[in-house]
C-alpha cells in the first residue's frame, strides 16, 4: 500500500517534468515560435537552404542576439515544403529539437527529447 501510495504522489511529477534548456548539450536546442523569429528560404550555387533565424535564450529579448540556423537541401520542392511544415508546427505552439554541427541542422527531431 506505501508503494502505490508513493507512485501516485512521484509519477505525476516525473511524468509531467520539464526539460531544462540549460542542461542540454551546447548543440543541441529545442525551439518554439517564441525563439523562432523567421523561416527564410535560400538559393546557393549547389543547394537550396532553409534558414530560422533564432534568438538567444536570455531572459530580456532586447539584449539578445540572433542566429542563423540552416537546413541544406537538394531541391526547391523539398525546402518549400520543410518550411511549410515547420511554421505550421510552431503555430500549433508545439516545440522542436535540432541537433547542430556549427550553424548546420544535423538532425530535426518534432517535440522536446
Amino acid at each position: 500500500m506505501k508503494g502505490f501510495v508513493g507512485l501516485c504522489f512521484f509519477l505525476p511529477g516525473i511524468l509531467f517534468a520539464e526539460i531544462n534548456p540549460w542542461n542540454l548539450r551546447p548543440d543541441v536546442r529545442i525551439l518554439t515560435r517564441k525563439e523562432v523569429s523567421h523561416i527564410v528560404m535560400e538559393r546557393r550555387s549547389d543547394h537550396f537552404r532553409v534558414t530560422l533565424i533564432v534568438s538567444e535564450r536570455f531572459p530580456y529579448n532586447y539584449k539578445a542576439l540572433s542566429h542563423l540556423f540552416f537546413f541544406r537541401m537538394e531541391d526547391e520542392k523539398k525546402a518549400f515544403e520543410l518550411a511549410n511544415q515547420m511554421d505550421k508546427y510552431l503555430d500549433t505552439g508545439k516545440a522542436f529539437t535540432i541537433t547542430l554541427n556549427g550553424s548546420e541542422i544535423q538532425t530535426l527531431v518534432w517535440g522536446e527529447p
